[in-house]
């Protein structure tokens, strides 16, 4: 009787140890993802109004004060990197831009910049 209630007592020990193990990788899921290989992550993009407030040119990053990004951040002033440092070119304090910002591997980046 006691060997029964110890091992009624075990099931749900034993229940999460099976069910928590990641399964076994199969041949497809082998080739699908090769070892060394990261999982591709999803970009998103948004598009931007604001003035730059400063550049620092040589850590590709333009300080804006920008409007409501939508679907991203309330209005606010912030730094951001940019892609490349051609996006710079041209640019200066107080100029009125629209800028277009990828949400990926890394974080937050300017990919486009035009002035208005």
């Amino acid at each position: 009787m006691r060997s029964r209630w110890l091992g009624l007592a075990l099931l749900p020990t034993l229940a999460l140890t099976v069910c928590s193990r990641p399964p076994a990788a199969t041949e497809s899921t082998r080739a699908a993802n090769p070892p060394g290989a990261s999982p591709t992550a999803a970009v998103k993009t948004y598009r931007g109004v604001g003035v730059v407030v400063a550049l620092n040119v040589a850590k590709l990053v333009v300080e804006i004060n920008h409007e409501d990004i939508p679907d991203l951040m309330p209005a606010m002033q912030m730094s951001f990197y940019v892609k490349d440092k051609s996006l710079l070119n041209g640019l200066k304090r107080n100029d009125r831009i629209e800028f277009t910002l990828e949400n990926g591997v890394g974080g937050l980046k300017i990919t486009e910049i035009k002035k208005r």
